[in-house]
């Protein structure tokens, strides 16, 4: 089964710490969420984890072996991460770009085969794009370029995702959908997940597991049954949070 690790990892930015050594391991079956007030650093910290920026010190294993060490390609058909901002500035269609999430799989010079388009048709239709596979992404709008950028990423079908805000844009139809999208990945088939969310509640509906970077290189890290409560938000976010009991578990309100 394929694991992510940190291992005493010291990451900053800017001569600001983001964390200073975590300790934790994205198991199969994990859903994890990544909480922090903004300019805290959580989209730095994931593309540490995902291998694109060194930490100050300590230790990002993927497989059990330093994730530096690894080539791009291997990394890639392990590991996928969904960046933060979704801007296509080269005309391509629809279908095309949810294409380019098989080339880790694929031999240099190899083209996409009927199973590889079967895969995007599927993953576009996943996330409701059904029907734009031949428009220009150019011509999108921020929340279908999303949609379409988690698509290619469900087309790339790695073992462990690194998602930063990928309900960013989204109406709050389309967010459920995605969440319940990488709920699935999870559970379904078994991959782990890390998100980077502002919305507390949708940590709550979803996550296993949670890590809150509380700013000067402090965190915590541990199931959300334990770790999400109005004490630990309070302190994380910096403001009076209100705890209300549904039917479905613990959601939070700001408080005045």
């Amino acid at each position: 089964m394929t694991s992510l690790a940190c291992q005493s990892l010291d990451v900053s930015i800017g001569g600001k710490d983001i964390c200073s050594k975590l300790n934790l391991a994205l198991e199969p079956g994990q859903f994890w969420g990544l909480l922090g007030p903004n300019g805290i650093g959580k989209t730095t910290l994931l593309k540490c984890m995902a291998g694109l920026s060194p930490p100050d010190s300590g230790n990002v294993l993927l497989e059990n072996q330093g994730i530096e060490n690894l080539p791009r390609r291997v990394v890639a058909r392990l590991l996928g991460m969904l960046q933060q901002h979704t801007v296509y500035v080269f005309d391509a269609s629809v279908l095309e770009t949810a294409m380019t999430g098989r080339h880790p799989h694929l031999a240099y010079w190899e083209r996409e085969g009927p199973k590889d388009k079967q895969k995007a048709l599927d993953a576009i239709r996943a996330v409701d794009l059904a029907g734009f596979e031949s428009r220009s992404v150019t011509g999108l709008s921020g929340g279908e370029a999303r949609r379409l950028a988690f698509a290619s990423l469900i087309v790339q079908e790695p073992a462990i995702l690194l998602l930063d805000e990928p309900t960013n844009h989204l109406d709050m139809k389309h967010q459920i959908r995605i969440m319940n999208q990488v709920k699935g990945q999870v559970i379904d088939e078994n991959r782990s997940a890390m998100i980077a969310l502002h919305d507390v509640n949708l940590a709550a509906r979803y996550c296993t597991h949670i890590v809150m970077l509380l700013g000067k290189g402090d965190w915590q890290a541990g199931p959300v049954l334990e770790l999400l409560d109005r004490e630990n938000l309070e302190r994380l976010y910096q403001c009076p949070v209100e705890v209300v009991q549904t039917s479905s578990g613990r959601r939070f309100l700001p408080g005045s």
